[in-house]
């Protein structure tokens, strides 16, 4: 077989076997995350989450623009309000903190009605990695499980290995890693698969071996694209000369 002949045949190949496998883990994976979802809790609104430090809040004041402004949480949890000096918001939700500045205006102010709004939760984070929708930094809730932080991140992709599920927790001595088998949660019930998180835990959905050929063949085949796209191209150009 010639070679103009060869590449399209061997691409087409692994395309139809590429589409086969992704078949089945889509409907695989539609299917778990389903019964995930049912487990997993709505992550609290802005509304009950509870200030602390570095958090970046925004204040604005009806009416009083110049009293409007944009402060991060200082360490002693408190924020500085200009003229009427510090204000401690560290525990108070949004809506408790706007009535504690709203109070403190009161001096300088004619019923001032304030508003407060989180800009960054800077405070509290998990961070879930590998095979999900929104890898990355997440907010932190409290008595949150694992099925809630894969909920935050958009749940895993088809690609995800859902039996090795791994969360360390830093610690001052060692590290900790744990592991999570969520196929044994789902199927078998074992609720001990579904870890309490910690504030700082890091998650990280694992690829599938069929992921990881996958991943290893396209760094493979890298450098050789523009000259397999070339090849391929020669070859349907010749073959129409024929």
């Amino acid at each position: 077989m010639r070679l103009r002949s060869f590449v399209p045949a061997a691409v087409a190949l692994a395309a139809l076997w590429a589409a086969g496998c992704a078949g089945n883990n889509r409907a695989a994976t539609r299917a778990m995350q389903a019964k995930l979802v049912t487990m997993a809790r709505t992550p609290v609104t802005e509304e009950e989450y509870k200030i602390a430090p570095p958090d970046t809040l925004s204040i604005e004041v009806k009416s009083y623009p110049e009293y409007s402004k944009q402060v991060t949480v200082r360490p002693d949890g408190r924020i500085t309000v200009a003229p009427v000096g510090d204000v401690m918001v560290q525990g108070l939700t949004t809506i408790e903190a706007a009535e504690s500045i709203q109070e403190a205006l009161l001096a300088e102010l004619a019923q001032p009605q304030v508003t407060v709004s989180l800009l960054q939760a800077n405070s509290k984070a998990v961070y879930v990695l590998g095979e999900v929708a929104r890898p990355g930094r997440h907010l932190y809730f409290g008595d949150m499980y694992l099925v809630d932080a894969l909920g935050t991140a958009g749940w895993f992709t088809r690609y995800a290995n859902i039996r090795i599920v791994s969360i360390t927790r830093a610690s001052l001595d060692e590290p900790t890693v744990l592991k999570s088998n969520l196929r044994k949660l789902v199927y078998e019930g074992a609720a001990e698969q579904n870890v309490v998180l910690e504030d700082g835990d890091v998650i990280y959905v694992p690829p599938t071996g069929f992921a990881k050929v996958g991943y290893a063949m396209d760094q493979l085949l890298f450098p050789f694209r523009s000259l397999l796209g070339g090849l391929i191209t020669y070859g349907q150009v010749q073959q129409a000369l024929d």
